[in-house]
C-alpha cells in the first residue's frame, strides 16, 4: 500500500511553521520568515515557502494545505496555490484562512474559532458545511480584542493624560518603559516611526500584567478588548444558529490566562477550549481529509502568470 504524504503549513505575521506526516504519523517539522503575501509581498513569500518545503521534504507529497491570514479571496488564494504548486510539485494544493487551522487542531469539525493575536477574527463552521466570520479587516479598520489593538489603547490612554495635564500614572509608567523611553511626548513619534504590528502586539503584555494586579486603566483597556473578542463569537454564532464550542487561539488568548477568563465570562453559554496544538497540526489534518475528497475542475492545468 502506498503510503499518503501530506504537509500542514501555518503562515503567520512573523513566521512560518510547516509539519509532514506520512500516514497519520509526524515526520518533519520546519520553520520559515512570514510568508503572509500582504506583510512581505509575492517574492518574500516565494522565496520562505520555499525554504520551508526544502527542509520539509516536499518530493512526493500528496497534499499540502496551508492557512494564511486574508486568504479569502481569489486573487490571494491563487497567488499561494500558483507558489506551493512550484515548490511542491503534483501535490494537490488547498489554501484556507488561518482561522480555519485552529478548528481542526482541536480535532473539531464544527464550532468557532476565535484568534487574538497581533489581529483578530472569529471564523465559523456547522455541521451542514455553512461558514460563517466576524472580523479579521486588519489593523486600519478593526482588529479589536488583538495584542496590536490593547497596545494603542494604552498609548491613547497615555496620551490622554498627557493632554489633560495629569500626571503618568501605572500604566502610562510600564508603557514608556516597555518601549524603552522615558517621557510620553516620545511616544508619539515612536508610534509613527514604528509601524511593525507585532512591536505593538508584543507591548499588549504590559497591559494583561497590570489588569491582573487591579490597575483601574488596565482592567478598563482588557474588559474593552474581550468585550470585542465575545462580540466577534457571538456574531458568527448567531449566524451559524446554533451553541457550538469556541477555540481561542492566537499568541494572545493562547498565553493570557486573564484575558481567557474575561472572554469565558462573557461567553457563559458556550464551550470555550484554549487551542494546545499548533495551527499546523491542524492544515495536516485538512490535508488528510482533502486527500479523501473526488478532485474537481480547476485551472491546475491553465498555463500559470
Amino acid at each position: 500500500m502506498q503510503l499518503r504524504t501530506v504537509i500542514g503549513i501555518d503562515i503567520g505575521g512573523s513566521k512560518t511553521h510547516g509539519l509532514r506526516s506520512v500516514d497519520g504519523v509526524p515526520d518533519a517539522e520546519a520553520v520559515a520568515g512570514s510568508a503572509n503575501i500582504a506583510a512581505v509581498g509575492v517574492a518574500e513569500a516565494g522565496r520562505q515557502l520555499e525554504a520551508l518545503l526544502t527542509r520539509l521534504g516536499a518530493t512526493g507529497v500528496d497534499a499540502v494545505c496551508v492557512g494564511a491570514a486574508g486568504a479569502d479571496g481569489p486573487a490571494s488564494v491563487g497567488t499561494l496555490e500558483r507558489l506551493l504548486a512550484q515548490h511542491a510539485p503534483g501535490a494537490r494544493v488547498l489554501v484556507v484562512h488561518d482561522a480555519r487551522l485552529l478548528l481542526a487542531a482541536a480535532g473539531l469539525d464544527t464550532g468557532v474559532a476565535l484568534i487574538s493575536g497581533t489581529g483578530s477574527v472569529a471564523w465559523g463552521m456547522r455541521a451542514d458545511g455553512t461558514e460563517a466570520r466576524a472580523g479579521g479587516w486588519g489593523h486600519l479598520l478593526g482588529d479589536e480584542g488583538s495584542g496590536y489593538r490593547i497596545a494603542l489603547d494604552a498609548v491613547r490612554h497615555t496620551l490622554d493624560r498627557m493632554d489633560a495635564g495629569a500626571p503618568p500614572d501605572p500604566l502610562s509608567r510600564a508603557l514608556l518603559a516597555g518601549c524603552g523611553l522615558t517621557d510620553r511626548e516620545q511616544l508619539i513619534d515612536h508610534v509613527y516611526s514604528t509601524q511593525d504590528r507585532r512591536y505593538w502586539a508584543e507591548r499588549a503584555g504590559v497591559v494583561v500584567e497590570l489588569a491582573g494586579s487591579g490597575d483601574v486603566a488596565a482592567t478598563a483597556i482588557l474588559d474593552a478588548a474581550a468585550d470585542a473578542l465575545a462580540a466577534l463569537a457571538t456574531r458568527v454564532l448567531g449566524r451559524l444558529g446554533g451553541h457550538e464550542p469556541v477555540v481561542l487561539g492566537g499568541g494572545l488568548a493562547v498565553h493570557q490566562p486573564l484575558l481567557q477568563q474575561a472572554v469565558r465570562h462573557r461567553l457563559p453559554a458556550v464551550e470555550v477550549h484554549v487551542l494546545t496544538e499548533a495551527p499546523a497540526a491542524g492544515a495536516v489534518r485538512l490535508a488528510e481529509a482533502f486527500l479523501d475528497q473526488e478532485p474537481v475542475a480547476s485551472n491546475a492545468a491553465e498555463p500559470r502568470a
